[in-house]
Order: C-alpha cells, then structure tokens, then sequence
C-alpha cells in the first residue's frame, strides 16, 4: 500500500497537465466537465459520468479549498487509488479517513501547480526561498508552500519546516528525517544540521517564523 500516495500524486499531476495547470479550482472543475450544482452540503457523485459537485452556495462559483478538495475526491476515484485503498480496509467506511487525508494531501498540488515549483526551484533551488517563491506565486500559506515543495516527487529525499518562536510549528518530510520533532522546543534550529544537508533557512515577516528546507 505505500506506492498508493505516489499513484495517487502523479495520477494528479497527469489530470492537471490535461487542463493545462489550470490553479483556479472552479475553473479547473469546469474544464474537466464536472458538473456543478449549488446544494445544501459539499458532497460529491464520483460514480455519475460525468461525475456531480454539489455545493453550498458561498463556496459556488469561485476559487476555494472546498472545491479543490471534492475534486481531489473525483481524481482520487479516478486514479483507481480509492479503489484499492477501499479493498485494503474491506470497506468504504474504514477506509474513509485515509481517503480524507490523500484528499487533503492534495489541496497543496491543486493550489501550487508543477510549473509553480519548477519555476522556483529553477529560481531558487530547493531551498526557504524557493517556499517564499511559491507563497508569491500561488497565494498559499507557508505551510502549504513547503509541504508542496518537500512532496514534490515521492522519490525525493527533502524535508523542511517552519517554527513559532523557540517552537517547531510545523514539519515535512519525504525520505529524510529532521532532527527534531513536531511542537519541540529548538531554540536555535539552525545548528542541528551537517553541511552535507544542504539546509537553508529563512526569516518570515516579524522574525517570529523560521523556514528551513534541506535535501539528500
């Protein structure tokens, strides 16, 4: 089952290609003949063809997170990956959590689009400015940018995260451990990490807020 998060990714990466990266949610819905309809819940009918968006009505007809999440459900079918995950866990309902996760995965991928990231790892290199880049370029928050930047490609060895204070607020990771833990006090994170890490940093607006990426 650990080859499903990357199936599922490049299955996105593909469907994304297809509408030429479009990054505005609704519009990429309405490329991909999803049909749309205002409705009391957020809910989606994968099994019609094409398949149904149901949609409260202030989330109808703009770019926003519910849009991209019930389409990453709609790609998540698509890609076969729900199947097999509903076959792992011998039902929908047990299986329901970790779909929701491979959904929420993808908000990251919907928002910053692969010519996004090449762009500013072509700028940058894979690197706290490279996440800075892509903040600009998408309008993602910070931790949506460095999670798009470390799980870019499923064979990539990157990590990276973000402090609040003396705090580690936030970690990602993709084949290479950090060295320290999610909510742990590390008052001086930039000590912790060899050169061969290849670990660079930077300072959010404030100074409160420390990016730190690194690869193998």
């Amino acid at each position: 089952m650990d080859h499903l998060p990357g199936e599922f990714i490049a299955h996105l990466k593909y469907v994304q290609a297809h509408i030429g990266h479009e990054a505005n949610a609704y519009r990429a819905a309405r490329l991909l003949e999803i049909q749309m309809r205002v409705g009391a819940e957020n809910y989606v009918l994968t099994e019609l063809d094409p398949p149904v968006m149901h949609l409260q009505p202030w989330y109808y007809g703009w770019n926003n997170d519910v849009i991209r999440h019930e389409l990453a459900h709609i790609i998540l079918t698509w890609s076969n990956v729900e199947s097999h995950l509903i076959a792992e866990y011998g039902s929908r309902e047990a299986a329901q959590p970790v779909i929701e996760a491979f959904c929420h995965q993808a908000l990251a991928f919907l928002q910053i689009t692969q010519p996004m990231v090449d762009q500013a790892v072509k700028k940058h290199g894979v690197s706290a400015r490279a996440v800075r880049h892509l903040m600009r370029l998408s309008g993602a928050s910070v931790e949506r940018a460095l999670h798009r930047l470390i799980q870019d490609e499923p064979d990539y060895a990157r990590a990276g995260f973000l402090t609040s204070g003396t705090h580690i607020a936030q970690v990602s990771h993709c084949n290479l451990p950090l060295p320290f833990w999610l909510f742990e006090r590390v008052p001086e994170p930039t000590l912790l990490f060899p050169r061969e890490a290849n670990a660079t940093f930077s300072t959010m607006p404030g100074g409160l807020r420390l990016i730190g990426v690194c690869w193998g």
